[in-house]
């Protein structure tokens, strides 16, 4: 085992891992409050380097809304997104292995990052983080009380915007459902 390598070979990592297989890139996908991040920290403790497009954000601009204003966001998150890319090829283009923690929310951009990372060589495995509404609703109200880098705040209201227009991953993309410490692909 590697350093930084804890708790790989038991339950359901290990499952993970081996699902994953010598995929180069994992994409983490659902919504906010599904268990993005959680997993891609497990994931980082095993060796996969973790960009977080969420930390990205808050690393160079803050919380949306209180360090800058709203409208900004979108701009913001373009800017993240070519950042998040540059470092995808670079942790690709050194052999490492990353896992990628972002919404995903659509078939469209899932496509692009695996189109992005198989045009440098690299597999990709795609995690699919589904956790019922009334349970994302329930971690949210949790994490609202202390927003940081990886808990922006969300309300109620978002969360149900995020959650019915989040496009599942369809039968015909390849991944792996996460719901907590269990597989249901």
């Amino acid at each position: 085992m590697m350093s930084g390598e804890k708790n790989c070979n038991f339950g359901f990592m290990k499952y993970l891992l081996e699902k994953i297989g010598d995929a180069g890139v994992v994409m983490v996908c659902g919504v906010s409050g599904s268990g993005k991040t959680t997993l891609a920290r497990r994931l980082e403790r095993c060796g996969y380097r973790m960009l977080s497009i969420d930390r990205m954000m808050w690393d160079k601009h803050g919380l949306s809304g209180v360090d800058y204003p709203e409208e900004l966001y979108p701009l913001y998150l373009e800017e993240a997104e070519t950042e998040l890319q540059k470092r995808l090829d670079g942790i690709i283009a050194t052999g490492g292995k990353a896992v990628v923690d972002f919404t995903f929310c659509k078939r469209s951009k899932r496509d692009v990052y695996r189109d992005f990372a198989a045009s440098r060589g690299a597999g990709v495995a795609l995690v699919y983080c589904d956790t019922p509404l009334a349970e994302i609703k329930e971690r949210l109200h949790r994490r609202n009380l202390t927003p940081g880098p990886d808990s922006a705040i969300v309300t109620d209201e978002m969360a149900e915007r995020f959650f019915n227009g989040f496009q599942a991953p369809g039968q015909d993309e390849s991944f792996i459902r996460f719901c907590g410490d269990k597989e249901n692909n």
